[in-house]
């Protein structure tokens, strides 16, 4: 089944376009620095017309169309934000959105993305062509299930970074103090 089957797609806004000092609405506008650095202020666009039907809602999918691709899954925190026309909303209707985001992150879902990216200087897939991308047929069920597998390896990944942090820290500091001994002993 195509990608358009399962979900609404839309692509952001043009800000200069759509932006006017003073306007009647004003909206936040979704940055990656700010989303990657964990800060929670955005930019406002005031605008006079009603984008409201292209804000973010909670179970969204935000796709960076310009490669390398990046796609973020709206959660509560970043829901009611227009995104520029550099990103899609890619809105699941009859498909579990975090097992969406887990396929198109996949090598599978990779590969199917790059063979559709045009454009030697500045690489994008285009809209029409990410609606036109082939999804696997899996019950609602079955990736519910996907779902609840994917989150599992999430926090065990989560665990298993927190201890390689954890050791790389003990070892460091055995290592500088072995040294710091060493080097008292000959002193000495």
């Amino acid at each position: 089944m195509k990608l358009s089957d399962v979900s609404e797609i839309f692509i952001g806004i043009l800000v200069k376009r759509e932006e006017k000092k003073g306007g009647e609405y004003q909206f936040a506008i979704f940055d990656l620095k700010n989303y990657e650095n964990n800060e929670n202020e955005y930019d406002i666009v005031e605008t006079d017309k009603n984008l409201e039907y292209k804000l973010t809602k909670k179970g969204d999918l935000i796709f960076r169309l310009v490669y390398p691709n990046k796609i973020i899954y709206i959660d509560k925190k970043l829901q009611g934000m227009l995104v520029s026309s550099q990103w899609c909303i890619i809105r699941p209707q009859k498909i579990n959105a975090k097992f969406l985001k887990w396929y198109l992150e996949s090598d599978e879902g990779k590969e199917n993305i790059l063979t559709n990216i045009s454009g030697s200087t500045v690489q994008k897939i285009s809209v029409q062509s990410l609606k036109m991308l082939e999804i696997p047929e899996i019950t609602l069920q079955q990736q519910k299930k996907l779902e609840d597998i994917i989150e599992l390896w999430k926090k065990e990944k989560k665990i298993l970074l927190e201890i390689i942090n954890s050791k790389e820290l003990l070892y460091k500091n055995l290592i500088e103090e072995f040294i710091e001994n060493e080097n008292k002993a000959r002193k000495a």
